[in-house]
């Protein structure tokens, strides 16, 4: 129905856009050969928007079309041309191709006496095709999508729709999302990692083309403002992480951690004031991961070097003591 275009739209990109697993590609189902891709996917609003003769191109792109998604709405559920496309594709012997996504109204409340203007499903998925070619009274189920609120997600109803129409377990796709999600994680950690790399190199080399006063001024300015990019970089990294969706993130997240403590503690010897900031710094990421007992021994190291280069008075070692006090607290 055209008061669905929104939804339209939205699946018609993602269908076409999908990458199909290369471990798939190939694999003989129901449905025959997994394809790379899903393109050309057909919207007759689109596709026939400038055709001479709707009828004729609409049952063309039926009878070449391996699958049909009906978007379920009240509105699909009265539209006569919504029906009539069903009914056709039934015609055509590919009633188990058809897929169907609800995205408003109510399933099976044409049956229930007082609800039939929610029904979402047209009267042509409803009805099973008898063998005269046209609907018969008998009742069918189908199976759907549910993008309304509180239903699926739209990745999940995306997924759904996939691993329908090729015919593999709907796990095997979220499985294999969730390992693309984290190779994008990793990604972007190795990225921000060569990024800090580089950074540094480019600092050490200005450093080193001046005199020894200027040196030091250069390079307390340059390290301070790496360790303060440093902090909020790898704290709001991890506060966007979500444990229930990539569990296996935080093993190496722990593994970048701990990597990183001992390289601050072997590497940064002749620069107290970085090596307490930035231990401090790694303190602060255990503690938001929870590793308490990593995050304590390098706050209380960061909190005696800054009392040894400043005092007591510092803010530094305020802040370094703030930062102790929380870890000490949720430990």
């Amino acid at each position: 129905s055209h008061s669905d275009e929104v939804w339209a739209k939205w699946l018609h990109k993602s269908l076409e856009t999908y990458r199909v697993p290369k471990h798939l590609v190939g694999t003989e189902t129901e449905f025959g050969p997994v394809p790379e891709r899903f393109a050309p996917v057909f919207r007759d609003r689109e596709e026939l928007a400038t055709a001479t003769s709707l009828g004729d191109t609409l049952v063309r792109a039926l009878e070449q079309s391996a699958f049909q998604i009906v978007i379920c709405s009240p509105a699909a559920a009265k539209s006569r041309w919504v029906n009539e496309e069903i009914l056709t594709f039934k015609r055509l012997g590919r009633e188990h191709r058809i897929f169907c996504l609800i995205v408003a109204g109510e399933p099976g409340a044409s049956a229930v006496p007082g609800t039939a203007e929610l029904e979402c499903f047209p009267s042509a998925l409803i009805h099973k095709l008898g063998s005269d070619g046209q609907l018969s009274a008998e009742r069918s189920e189908p199976i759907a999508a549910d993008a309304r609120p509180r239903k699926d997600h739209k990745q999940d109803v995306l997924l759904k729709l996939l691993a329908g129409m090729l015919g593999i377990g709907l796990d095997e796709l979220k499985r294999r999302e969730a390992r693309r999600r984290q190779r994008r994680l990793m990604a972007l950690v190795s990225a921000s990692v060569a990024g800090m790399v580089i950074t540094s190199t480019l600092a050490a080399a200005a450093w080193l083309a001046r005199n020894e006063a200027e040196r030091e001024r250069v390079h307390a300015e340059a390290e301070a403002e790496t360790a303060r990019q440093t902090t909020r970089f790898i704290v709001d990294l991890f506060k966007v992480s979500d444990p229930s969706e990539a569990l296996g993130n935080r093993i190496t997240a722990r593994e970048i951690l701990d990597k990183g403590a001992a390289r601050i503690e072997k590497e940064l010897v002749d620069q107290p004031a970085i090596q307490a900031t930035l231990m401090d710094t790694m303190g602060t990421v255990y503690t938001s991961l929870g590793l308490y007992g990593a995050a304590i021994p390098l706050m209380r190291q960061s909190l005696e070097k800054r009392e040894s280069l400043s005092g007591d008075q510092d803010a530094a070692v305020a802040q370094s003591l703030n930062h102790l006090g929380e870890a000490l607290t949720l430990n």
